[in-house]
C-alpha cells in the first residue's frame, strides 16, 4: 500500500537496493512525538478517544477516513474538523477573534506549523527560506537533524532545491550561541 500512495520519484526507497544502502526511513517520529503521547493520555486519564483538529482538506491520510472511528463498536477516534473547509475555518478565527501562534501572522507567514523541518510537509523549501531569513538558529538544527533526508531530497529534486549556503555542522551553531 505505500507504493501506491507514495509520489513517483519516491517509490524507489522501497526497493531492496535502496533498504540495503542503509539509508533509515520511517515516519516513527510522528508516532513517537504525537500518537504515543495521545496514547499515554489516553490511558491516564481512562478516556479513550482520541480528538484530533485535522482536516481532510489538509490532504494526505487526513483525507481518506471519516469523521468518526470506531474499534469493537466503540467510538476510538474522532475527528469533528475533518469536513471543515481552510476558508471556514479562516472565517471563524476572524469572525470569533481567536489569537494564533505568532508563526501564523507576518513576518513568518506560515500555513502551518508541524514539527520543525519535517520532511514530510509539503511547503519545506518554503518553510526553511523563512526560517534562513528570520529564523537562523531553526533554520541550522533543521539542517542538521535532517540532514540525511534533505541530501536525498535535494538529490532527486523532491520538495527541496539544490541551491543551499553551505551544509551546516554542529560547531556552526555552537559559535552562534557565543
Amino acid at each position: 500500500m505505500a507504493i501506491m500512495t507514495s509520489p513517483e520519484c519516491l517509490r524507489y526507497q522501497f526497493t531492496k537496493d535502496f533498504k540495503d544502502n542503509g539509508i533509515k526511513l520511517s515516519d516513527k517520529c510522528c508516532y513517537k512525538l504525537k500518537k504515543e503521547n495521545a496514547l499515554k493520555y489516553e490511558n491516564e486519564s481512562n478516556r479513550h478517544i482520541a480528538i484530533t483538529g485535522i482536516r481532510g482538506e489538509e490532504g494526505g491520510m487526513r483525507g481518506l477516513n471519516g469523521c468518526t472511528i470506531f474499534e469493537d463498536d466503540k467510538l476510538k477516534k474522532f475527528h469533528p474538523l475533518k469536513v471543515v473547509s481552510e476558508q471556514w475555518e479562516e472565517d471563524f478565527i476572524r469572525e470569533n477573534n481567536i489569537k494564533l501562534c505568532d508563526l501564523y501572522y507576518p513576518p513568518y507567514n506560515f500555513k502551518r506549523t508541524g514539527c520543525k523541518g519535517c520532511p514530510f510537509a509539503l511547503d519545506l523549501q518554503n518553510q526553511l527560506d523563512i526560517m534562513r531569513e528570520l529564523l537562523p538558529n531553526e533554520y541550522k538544527q533543521c539542517e542538521i537533524l535532517w540532514k540525511p533526508v534533505y541530501d536525498e531530497y535535494r538529490r532527486i529534486g523532491y520538495r527541496l532545491s539544490n541551491k543551499i549556503e553551505k551544509q551546516m555542522t554542529i560547531w556552526d551553531v555552537m559559535n552562534d550561541d557565543k
